[in-house]
């Protein structure tokens, strides 16, 4: 019901934008009022609307004026409702219903006070609240208008953002939209899911330390053995007692999770069926987008990223006097090697994994073992530094980048879930005992915040020094292998044609998702015969691409294109030719269809379209596919002296020609798709 009438605004906008300030101005206006603005979806509204803009449907001006004036309008009424009716709001619905709702926001405002009208319009279910309790608590009218006014005139603005840049981008996110959300949306569940638990635990814990110590303290009595161990452990007066104990569970609790995957995990000569299960579902969630991103996220293992931000904790560790926990911090880091060396030489290794261009994959995973040590102990290095309020930052932060790691390694196939795993709980319980081993021994303080600057300063540098060095390379060492599909050329230049895919995605407008080419020519061989047609190649646009597009001048020569996607796999080859006025280029793109002729040439699907410069509010630059003219083609073959050409259709086939004998001539090798 909500999703039809949303899509019934959002098409009388469109129908009508003329009228589109009118109606944000009402929607504001409603979704502002303190009775019926928690039944009106505005956020969901404002980002319809917001796409709109980007696409160019309507201007920006009256939709930012009419939203402003709504939601003034809308606070206006709610605060003069509160001044009115004052303690009578609490028997009124829908608070006499749900007083919790209108306690939220008297609490809110005595917390924050006049701060918390500006804040509250960015916050959903204080919205329409905060204004009537501002009225009800008897903040003078003078001093409401002048946080209000600017709060209004801001809020239409951040809501209408990011609708404008979908929107802006709609052809680029549409390229990807499928797999590109699906993979996003379970790594941002993943990661959520992580920092969620993380966080309950810790509060659990602290809220009931002190019972969890009366009863540790009361079992090691009764222990005699044990106690003699663990009683420092628990024991009150040391001044730690609480972190030491909290570790001592997370230690128990590695050792458990790590005794059961070993139990699981098929530490033998062949995967188990768990990890060959997860590496196909990977596969099919594959995409160009999400590779350039995930290969990003696992430069986080790299050595040149934990040695340098290693060193340069442990120099500031020593240059503050702190030997005490510069050493902990030196064994956590070599221990954590050896120990997890002694594992990997204990273990026998799995098989290779061709897409992950690697000798040999241990288990557990190195990379994941010394991530997990660096930013592990790290966390519990600098979380003794900080207020107690703020000390389960760190290990959230840590949770953050470790489980987005994992994510990233198990989807680019460079580690099994198993290994990675092994690996992640491996560097935990290493973490844990040494961190014991710190908490009880670490007597002066030194600065947690200029230690958090130094270690997650040198830690982004070094992570985008190394994306800047290693980005390509990883990106075509992970692309998936193409599985060849045997045929014969005379089939093929007859009907066989017909039964190989004729759309590359359904994703893009319908005019420019067909492949309108089959060529059986090897990348070189084209790009070398269309080069002197003016044809040039393009390499792949990169994650700069985000920022090359925020460019009001864009043209040919600063604003890449992107990569389109078939099947999970990149280009085999990119070529273009640009228009005089360079803000229109041909492009000529090529994938392996996997299909080889004669059980050798690779046979290409290809996709022969015009690419038009589109911009949008005044900044952000893209290219667009735009269909080719009917003489498109035939230029085309024209441009390819050395071979045989025909057109099916719309679809032109095109091979190397035939010698007078009629025998077909040897291909030439073609360059590999797969990783080295």
């Amino acid at each position: 019901m909500e999703q039809t009438y949303l899509q019934g605004l959002m098409d009388w906008i469109s129908a009508h934008p003329h009228w589109a300030g009118l109606a944000i101005f009402l929607i504001a206006f409603v979704e502002s009022l303190v009775m019926v603005g928690f039944l009106l979806p505005g956020i969901f509204i404002l980002f319809g609307v917001g796409a709109m803009i980007g696409m160019g449907v309507t201007g920006w001006g009256p939709i930012w004026l009419g939203g402003s004036l709504g939601a003034f309008c809308g606070d206006l009424v709610s605060f003069a409702v509160g001044q009115h009716y004052r303690l009578q709001l609490r028997r009124m619905w829908p608070f006499s219903r749900y007083p919790a709702m209108l306690q939220r926001g008297v609490d809110f405002f005595r917390k924050h006070g006049a701060k918390s009208v500006l804040a509250g319009r960015f916050i959903g279910p204080l919205r329409p609240v905060i204004p009537t309790t501002a009225g009800m608590l008897g903040m003078p009218l003078r001093r409401f208008l002048a946080v209000c006014i600017p709060a209004c005139v801001l809020w239409t603005p951040v809501y209408l953002v990011p609708g404008i840049l979908f929107g802006a981008s709609l052809d680029v996110a549409s390229e990807y939209a499928g797999r590109l959300a699906l993979v996003l949306a379970l790594a941002v569940a993943i990661v959520w899911l992580s920092l969620w638990f993380i966080r309950l635990v810790y509060e659990v814990f602290v809220v009931h330390s002190a019972r969890f110590m009366r009863h540790a303290i009361r079992w090691s009595r009764r222990h005699p053995v044990l106690g003699r161990v663990l009683g420092p452990v628990v024991d009150p007066a040391q001044p730690e007692a609480l972190s030491v104990s909290m570790l001592g569970l997370l230690l128990v609790g590695a050792l458990c999770g790590l005794l059961l995957l070993l139990l699981l995990a098929p530490f033998g000569a062949e995967p188990g069926r768990g990890d060959l299960a997860v590496l196909a579902w990977t596969q099919t969630l594959r995409n160009d987008m999400a590779d350039i991103l995930m290969v990003a996220v696992s430069q986080l293992s790299r050595w040149w990223v934990l040695l340098p931000t290693m060193m340069a904790t442990l120099l500031w560790l020593l240059g503050a006097d702190r030997k005490t926990a510069a050493i902990h911090w030196l064994v956590a880091m070599i221990g954590g090697f050896l120990l997890q060396s002694i594992m990997s030489w204990t273990l026998r290794s799995v098989p290779l994994m061709q897409m992950a261009a690697q000798e040999q994959t241990f288990l557990p995973s190195v990379p994941m073992t010394m991530a997990t040590v660096v930013l592990g102990f790290f966390a519990v290095l600098v979380a003794r530094e900080l207020k107690r309020k703020h000390r389960k930052w760190p290990y959230l932060a840590s949770t953050l980048l470790l489980t987005a790691l994992l994510i990233a390694r198990v989807y680019l196939g460079l580690d099994w879930l198993s290994g990675a795993l092994v690996g992640f709980i491996l560097g935990l319980a290493w973490t844990a005992i040494v961190g014991m081993a710190y908490r009880a021994r670490a007597l002066r303080p030194f600065s947690g915040p200029m230690a958090s600057a130094i270690f997650f300063g040198t830690l982004t540098l070094t992570m985008l020094w190394q994306i800047d060095v290693h980005q390509a390379d990883d990106l075509h060492a992970v692309r998936l292998a193409v599985q060849p599909v045997p045929m014969n050329e005379a089939l093929w230049w007859q009907e066989g044609w017909s039964t190989l895919p004729r759309q590359r995605t359904r994703a893009t407008a319908p005019d420019v998702r067909d492949f309108n080419l089959q060529l059986a020519l090897t990348p070189q061989l084209l790009s070398d015969t269309l080069a002197a047609e003016g044809w040039e190649s393009v390499g792949p646009a990169g994650w700069r691409w985000i920022l090359q597009s925020l460019n009001p001048q864009a043209d040919v020569q600063n604003l890449p294109l992107t990569g389109r996607n078939y099947l999970g796999q990149r280009e085999a080859l990119v070529l273009r030719q640009v228009a005089s006025d360079e803000q229109r280029q041909r492009v000529l793109r090529i994938w392996d269809s996997g299909v080889r002729l004669n059980g050798q040439q690779p046979l290409y699907l290809g996709q022969l379209y015009d690419e038009v410069l589109v911009r949008r509010l005044r900044f952000f630059s893209a290219w667009r596919q735009a269909p080719l003219s009917p003489q498109a083609l035939s230029e085309f073959v024209r441009g390819l002296p050395a071979s045989e050409s025909r057109q099916v259709g719309t679809v032109l086939l095109i091979r190397r020609p035939r010698p007078e004998n009629g025998a077909t001539l040897p291909a030439a090798p073609a360059a590999s798709s797969a990783g080295p």
